[in-house]
């Protein structure tokens, strides 16, 4: 049996495996979440002049729309991997914005300070103790700031989840789910989420649900290309990590035939759901 499910992470992977897996393959996990990245940001209303920290900003696609709006403002991208601060630094010097700046830091323990906005896509659901990593992150803003986040709904609103862990299922032994563990759905559960921002001393809690399509792959991909990037950077890949090559070359045969009734001209459309998260201070 594997020790935990593929989709339960704690942020000090992010540090590791995941960073090198995410810096790797930036391109087709930044075309899969696109969408919902962009409604995220559209929902996060930024002002012009504002200062934004951007945890968990990868290699900072979301950290350079962000000072697109911000003008004479200023954002900080934040993130727990040097590899992806490396990277997103690179794409800075050829990106003309004066306004940015990136740090490899952690979220839960550093002290940052004199923020108007807290952002984050997909960043925020892998504290080990996120009662105190948002408690922390509080900290990083002014007395007025405020939280702006998109984190994934539950498990069962992402049916392509269950469908791509029912072929690793067939081959491996998978542990039951533990509700609200570390990592993509660690907050699907509203009632969960609320209480992490009130304890943290968070106001005015609005979540609005987002549902569309995710492409899996990025925007140009395959039935072949989208069953490749599961297997060698995503959770079905992880799953049978241990197992047999053979295991693994019928796994991503499944996961084709699977992903083929998902294609829609050039690209693998799944649905997802996500929830859009805004609170002040």
């Amino acid at each position: 049996m594997a020790d935990k499910l593929p989709q339960e992470m704690e942020s000090d992977s992010w540090a590791g495996d995941m960073g090198e897996k995410w810096n790797t393959y930036a391109d087709q996990f930044e075309g899969m979440i696109a969408p919902v990245g962009k409604a995220a940001i559209e929902y996060a209303g930024f002002q012009a002049g504002e200062r934004v920290i951007d945890i968990g900003c990868g290699a900072g696609a979301t950290t350079f729309q962000i000072a697109g709006q911000v003008g004479d403002g200023h954002v900080t991208g934040l993130d727990l991997s040097q590899t992806l601060v490396d990277t997103a630094n690179q794409r800075l010097s050829k990106s003309g914005h004066s306004n940015v700046d990136f740090i490899c830091a952690d979220a839960a323990s550093s002290s940052q300070a004199e923020y108007d906005v807290l952002f984050s896509r997909f960043g925020v659901m892998f504290f080990e103790d996120p009662y105190g990593a948002f408690q922390n992150m509080r900290t990083f803003l002014k007395e007025k700031g405020r939280i702006s986040f998109v984190c994934w709904g539950p498990p069962a609103e992402q049916p392509w989840v269950g469908q791509l862990m029912a072929i690793a299922a067939k081959y491996v032994e998978l542990p039951p789910p533990v509700p609200n563990a570390p990592g993509p759905f660690a907050f699907g559960n509203q009632d969960y989420l609320r209480d992490i921002l009130v304890k943290a001393g968070f106001k005015d809690i609005e979540i609005a649900r987002w549902q569309g399509s995710q492409n899996l792959g990025g925007s140009q991909a395959t039935a072949e290309s989208a069953a490749r990037f599961v297997m060698d950077a995503l959770f079905l890949g992880d799953a049978l990590a241990e197992e047999a090559e053979e295991i693994k070359a019928q796994a991503y045969q499944e996961a084709v035939e699977l992903l083929q009734g998902f294609v829609v001209g050039n690209k693998v459309e799944l649905q997802g759901c996500a929830w859009l998260v805004r609170a002040n201070c």
